[in-house]
């Protein structure tokens, strides 16, 4: 039977926390309401578009003599995660530009701009709908795209990015995502 209680419209916590980024290897939650690593850092706004969590499946249909399909078979999966972060902070700058590449002395920040690759990490998204908690864990990704970057006086400086998801070496799956109904959580 249909059920209108599990229909969500997710939105950001209260608290505006709802992106996070760690190295590699931090203990990861594993619930939607677990305290998070204290190794976790906080992303900042998230541009009002949110969060795209898009799945890829490429398949090849095998058919038999007369055309009817007799087998699909899976030849690609690919997972990624698209966002855009809207704060020009360290722990932004370093999950979007590399962490070896910004330095930040006292009021100032400088960010060198690389071409090599960034490092793999893990993330978290927190997203909630009235009392009840979501929590997206992505346990290896990379940001492997970034938007236009447009510094003008009437836009705000966005940085989009992709994350492409991995499958780390100790787990089945690259991603998990958990829902809390409970009320409270």
């Amino acid at each position: 039977m249909a059920d209108s209680g599990n229909i969500w419209a997710a939105t950001i916590p209260a608290d505006g926390a709802a992106v996070y980024a760690a190295p590699l290897g931090t203990a990861l939650p594993t619930s939607a309401t677990a305290t998070l690593d204290n190794a976790f850092v906080d992303l900042g706004w998230v541009s009002e578009d949110g969060v795209v969590n898009s799945i890829s499946r490429d398949i090849t249909k095998h058919r038999a003599w007369g055309g009817e399909v007799v087998k699909v078979t899976q030849d690609n999966y690919t997972e990624t995660v698209t966002l855009t972060l809207l704060e020009s902070s360290a722990d932004v700058l370093a999950v979007v530009y590399g962490a070896d590449n910004v330095t930040e002395a006292g009021d100032t920040l400088a960010v060198e701009h690389s071409r090599l690759m960034l490092e793999r990490q893990s993330f978290v998204i927190d997203f909630v709908d009235g009392e009840r908690a979501g929590r997206i864990v992505i346990r290896e990704g990379q940001v492997t795209e970034l938007g236009d970057v447009t510094y003008v006086h009437k836009e705000l400086t966005r940085y989009e990015i992709t994350i492409d998801v991995f499958k780390p070496e100790s787990e089945d799956n690259a991603v998990v995502t958990y829902f809390d109904y409970s009320p409270g959580s």
